[in-house]
């Protein structure tokens, strides 16, 4: 069960009196025993003042508990809930104390879910102990079978055999509990235990006889199993009793030895002789999860103290995380603030050394305005700058194919304008091709050449001088970095108004005469689409 103080109160009420007995961190403090009258029950509320922070588990152990063997259809979660819900009120209508215990499940071809319904017909012993934890607002986390330990026990015990009656003396009588494969089927309570040893030995042996002859009456054994009777001995069984039931047919006895069980369960032999409750205490404080009996009414002061619980859980983590966080930020406050006076202290160095270097160098006729737009403009042209670079790596290897081509001038311009005009003064000719005139962007620049050049030892073969500039054309086309090449001016004067008329005397000067010729090449820009092939 939930408690965050591991602080425990552990009741358990019979017909005559109430245990109570304290328990931190599953070990036992002390106890109280308050009798069942108008003393006991003020006795008792004082003592709920007193540990009002404490959680309590209140058990039961009484002659008017009612077992009965339930199936219900399998199912899961809040179907299932509903289900063992509505049975139980079928079962045990007007009775608020009442709890379902899952046995296991069915073989059968429905498989359906086998369960032990439990519930209290009588609480008038138990309404005075009820009203005074009301009462004083006790948390009280539900109201447990002193039986529904029994499987525990056995567990502690290592005993698993299929059938097996665990037989235990408490102070309200002698309990009886049948298990069938560790589970619990069924409990009797033989109140009235004799006091004389003879009487005690005959006693024994007739309750035990009428509990096997009531489990074959109502079908949980059959009269050929053997039934393993087990004895928590604590100081009113006989030898001579367990002899005489290991002598009846169907039992076999086991008796267990009280000071090993004590020591197991850490409690004093003397005191788990005197007080035989506390043995179940024990194991309720140790966090065994029982079937609750009590209604929601009972334990909704248990349910807001674990609201309570958790929103102080909550409440201290986030003060933790709070404080870690706190210890975070100054601790960044500090880093920050010892890196600013780093940096002041470099910046008060920094101006020490400038006004050192100021004194040294000679005062400018000009301000610090014009220094820096002129450091601005020069920033500007250097990013911008062009040179004919780019158009004579083009050249040159378009060139070195032909090497009977020959340079004679290169103009590079660097113009928005496009069909720009260029003035040679090596050819005086009339231009044979001077290309169509393109649209102009005006927010565009291009890089233009104009290449005047000629066939070196030109022999008067125009067409051999021909051939070549068309293939250094191609050559030129190829390159990737070259947007369009025009042919301005052939080799050779194709004019059609030029003279017909000459003589043989003339040949040699023609022959000796360079074959010029002069080319356009326009560049691709890195932002400049190619462009069409005129």
């Amino acid at each position: 069960m939930f408690n965050i103080s591991h602080k425990k109160l552990v009741l358990c009420a019979t017909a005559n009196h109430l245990l109570a007995g304290h328990w931190h961190a599953g070990q036992l403090q002390s106890y109280q025993i308050f009798h069942n009258d108008n003393a006991g029950h003020h006795d008792f509320a004082l003592m709920l003042k007193q540990n009002s922070a404490k959680s309590l588990y209140l058990l039961v152990d009484t002659v008017t508990e009612d077992y009965r063997i339930e199936r219900i259809p399998h199912s899961f979660g809040m179907a299932k809930r509903e289900l063992i819900a509505r049975r139980l009120k079928q079962c045990y209508r007007g009775l608020d104390y009442r709890a379902a215990n899952f046995i296991r499940r069915e073989t059968d071809q429905r498989k359906d879910d086998l369960f032990l319904f439990a519930a209290l017909n009588n609480v008038d012993f138990l309404q005075d102990w009820i009203t005074s934890i009301q009462a004083e607002k006790a948390p009280l986390v539900g109201i447990y079978l002193i039986a529904m330990l029994s499987p525990i026990l056995l567990k502690r015990l290592k005993l698993k055999s299929s059938h097996i009656l665990l037989c235990e003396k408490l102070s309200s009588g002698l309990r009886q509990n049948y298990l069938h494969n560790g589970r619990l089927r069924m409990s009797r309570l033989v109140p009235n235990i004799p006091t004389d040893s003879e009487k005690l030995s005959n006693f024994y042996l007739a309750e035990t006889e009428k509990i096997r002859l009531y489990l074959i009456s109502q079908h949980f054994i059959t009269s050929e199993i053997t039934l393993n009777l087990v004895l928590i001995n604590i100081g009113c069984v006989t030898d001579e009793t367990n002899y005489r039931l290991n002598g009846q047919s169907g039992f076999t006895c086991e008796d267990i030895n009280v000071s090993q069980l004590a020591k197991k369960m850490n409690l004093p032999v003397d005191l788990m002789t005197k007080i035989p409750e506390l043995l179940n205490m024990q194991l309720l404080a140790r966090g065994t999860v029982l079937p609750n009996l009590a209604p929601k009414s009972l334990t909704k002061q248990y349910q807001f103290s674990k609201i309570k619980q958790l929103i102080n859980l909550a409440a201290i983590l986030l003060s933790v995380l709070g404080l870690i966080a706190t210890a975070w930020f100054v601790q960044q406050g500090l880093d920050y603030t010892s890196a600013f006076k780093q940096a002041a202290k470099e910046t008060a160095l920094q101006l020490q050394r400038y006004d050192e270097v100021a004194k040294i160098i000679p005062e400018t006729p000009f301000s610090a305005a014009n220094l820096k737009a002129v450091v601005t403009l020069y920033s500007a042209i250097a990013t911008n700058q062009k040179s004919p670079k780019r158009l004579m790596l083009v050249v040159s290897t378009a060139l070195e194919k032909f090497p009977e081509v020959q340079i004679d001038r290169l103009r590079w311009v660097f113009t928005s304008d496009i069909n720009i005009k260029d003035e040679d003064k090596l050819l005086t000719s009339t231009v044979v091709n001077v290309g169509v005139r393109q649209a102009v962007d005006s927010k565009k620049n291009y890089e233009i050449g104009f290449i005047t050049a000629e066939i070196a030892s030109f022999n008067g073969d125009y067409r051999a001088a021909q051939l070549s500039v068309h293939q250094l054309l191609a050559a030129l086309k190829k390159d990737n970095n070259v947007a369009e090449v025009n042919e301005l001016q052939a080799p050779i004067n194709f004019n059609s108004h030029s003279g017909q008329q000459g003589n043989m005397a003339e040949v040699p000067a023609i022959k000796e005469s360079a074959a010029l010729f002069k080319l356009k090449v326009i560049l691709k820009a890195p932002d400049m689409p190619e462009l069409k092939q005129r």
